[in-house]
């Protein structure tokens, strides 16, 4: 959750590494959708200024919002920043409003933003000096079968990394699009057995699945026991798959997606013991060109660098539901591939102090003014709840 406005104005979002834009419904926005939403009302906020540049946002799914652009105050963990551009929806059929999700808070690039001359909130927390480090890192809770959770659902925290969420050294990939978090994988295997693919990859935390080409699709799904092609569906396997582990080589590291992973946990009628599977299809995506949402990033520990343009992950460690120990991520500095370091919790504090209470357990928070938030996995997004600092 952020705020908008004074009084503030609250609103649940999507913190998303595919996309730039940031967007909230408008009181403009009547749909149906927009009905069911918290709305934001830029005549009851005395900071609001008009910018009045055009928004037309089109997601891969074929969702579309539209409206204009506004500035204001924006609150991020209890944290004012100041004069941040935003749009106004005036009309939205996304799939995350259907989900009862507010907006977007992209966290690519400004210079490819569908709003002309965007600036990200990133970018504002950075040129405002509100945090010292220039990156996002993220973790994600893991829903088991029979509906148990590890963890409040996970975290992005700003200007910082959990420590205790992560063991050993990040594995840090290089960006292979200036203008996209798109990273270069060098094989993948299912069950041990090596499936001759490599490619680039979209690392983005507003997709849930593991997004491929269609005869990719296929061929992972040759080797998933019992997997099936279902019209209007698309691939679905057993809910208790007996698939193994399925593993992407990246800068010469192994990341382990578990078989219990590649099941999305919804039943398909008509199938009884199915569940759609987390690989799924993207008509229009090239041989080379995949997605790896939330079914892979909820298996790491991840950062984004915007100034070492980079991509860094490391492996989940087993600390779960709470927010023990926020700081700057050690010696970082411009990561070239392969191995960087990570792990030490030695580094430089930052002048941001707090605490928090995540599920109930009150947490001393240290590192750059880092921002952090409670966060919750869905279908197709990740909705973000907020704790303050």
């Amino acid at each position: 959750m952020i705020s908008l406005g004074t009084p503030a104005q609250n609103f649940s979002m999507v913190f998303d590494t595919g996309s730039s834009d940031m967007w909230v419904p408008s009181l403009g926005c009547v749909t149906p959708v927009c009905l069911t939403l918290t709305r934001y009302n830029a005549t009851a906020s005395s900071s609001y200024r008009v910018e009045g540049k055009a928004l037309n946002v089109k997601y891969g799914d074929g969702s579309v919002v539209t409206g204009v652009t506004g500035v204001d105050r924006m609150l991020v963990s209890g944290v004012p920043i100041a004069n941040q551009s935003f749009g106004m929806a005036s009309a939205d059929d996304s799939t995350i409003a259907k989900t009862g999700v507010e907006g977007v808070v992209g966290l690519g690039f400004g210079r490819v933003a569908n709003v002309k001359s965007f600036t990200t909130a990133m970018e504002t927390m950075l040129a405002q000096k509100t945090i010292l480090q220039p990156i996002v890192s993220l973790w994600m809770g893991r829903q088991r079968m029979g509906g148990s959770t590890e963890g409040s659902g996970g975290a992005v925290i700003f200007g910082g990394v959990d420590t205790t969420k992560y063991v050993g050294n990040f594995t840090w990939a290089p960006i292979t699009d200036k203008n996209a978090w798109k990273i270069r994988f060098d094989a993948v295997s299912i069950a041990g057995k090596n499936l001759d693919l490599s490619g680039n990859a979209l690392v983005d935390s507003g997709t849930s699945l593991i997004v491929v080409p269609t005869k990719v699709a296929s061929i992972f799904h040759d080797h998933i026991p019992g997997a099936i092609e279902v019209p209007q569906v698309g691939w679905i396997l057993p809910c208790n798959t007996s698939a193994g582990d399925l593993n992407f080589t990246i800068a010469g590291q192994q990341f382990r997606v578990p078989a219990e992973e590649l099941v999305v946990l919804f039943r398909i009628p008509g199938y009884a013991e199915y569940c759609k599977s987390a690989i799924d299809v993207a008509d229009s995506a090239t041989d080379t060109d995949w997605i790896l949402g939330a079914s892979f990033l909820k298996n790491v520990y991840s950062v984004f660098d915007y100034r070492g343009l980079a991509v860094g992950f490391a492996q989940p460690s087993n600390v779960y539901n709470s927010l023990a120990n926020i700081t700057l991520l050690p010696n970082l500095s411009n990561p070239s591939q392969g191995q960087g370091s990570g792990g030490s919790t030695n580094g430089t504090e930052g002048t941001g102090n707090g605490s928090t209470s995540v599920n109930g357990s009150s947490q001393t928070l240290s590192g750059s003014c880092a921002f952090f938030y409670a966060c919750m996995a869905v279908i197709a997004s990740m909705t973000v709840f907020f704790s303050n600092i």
